[in-house]
C-alpha cells in the first residue's frame, strides 16, 4: 500500500512540475523571446529591413531604386501573451525610396525567430511592390 501511495504521490508531483504556470505569468519557454523582442523603431529592425529590401532589389527586381530608410514608425498591435508561443509586433512606417516616393510599409517583428531560434525575424511589405504576392494582395497578411 505504501508503494502505491508513493507512486501516486510521485506521479502527482511530476504532473504539477510539468504543468505550465498560469495566473498571468509568462511561460518559461516564452521569456527568452520577449527579452530580445525589439520595438518598431529599434535601429536593428530598421537596418535589417533596409538591408533585406535592397538585397532583393539588387538581386531580383532591378527596378532602379533602393530603400534609403524608414520614418514615422509606429506600433499597430502586439501579441505577446502567455497564449502564443511566438510574440509578434505589427508595425507601420513610411518608406523613403530613392525614387522620391514615400509609400507605407507594413512590417512584422517576430520574437525568437532569428537564426537558430534566437533574436528576432522581420517580414515586411509595401503595397504594389510585392509582385509575387508573398503577403497576399495589398500586403493583407501583414495588415493585422
Amino acid at each position: 500500500m505504501r508503494l502505491i501511495s508513493f507512486c501516486l504521490l510521485a506521479l502527482a508531483m511530476a504532473v504539477i512540475a510539468l504543468t505550465p504556470a498560469r495566473a498571468g505569468l509568462v511561460e518559461p519557454h516564452i521569456q527568452p523571446h520577449l527579452q530580445s523582442f525589439p520595438h518598431c523603431d529599434d535601429p536593428k529592425v530598421l537596418k535589417q529591413i533596409v538591408e533585406k529590401f535592397n538585397w532583393a532589389e539588387d538581386n531580383t527586381w532591378h527596378r532602379g531604386f533602393v530603400l534609403d530608410g524608414l520614418e514615422h514608425t509606429r506600433e499597430r498591435q502586439v501579441h505577446d501573451s502567455d497564449h502564443t508561443a511566438i510574440p509578434r509586433r505589427y508595425c507601420r512606417a513610411h518608406a523613403l525610396l530613392s525614387n522620391g516616393k514615400h509609400p507605407t510599409m507594413l512590417y512584422l517583428i517576430e520574437g525568437g525567430q532569428g537564426f537558430a531560434g534566437t533574436g528576432f525575424n522581420v517580414e515586411f511589405c509595401i503595397n504594389g511592390l510585392d509582385p509575387w504576392r508573398v503577403y497576399d494582395g495589398s500586403c493583407r497578411v501583414l495588415n493585422y
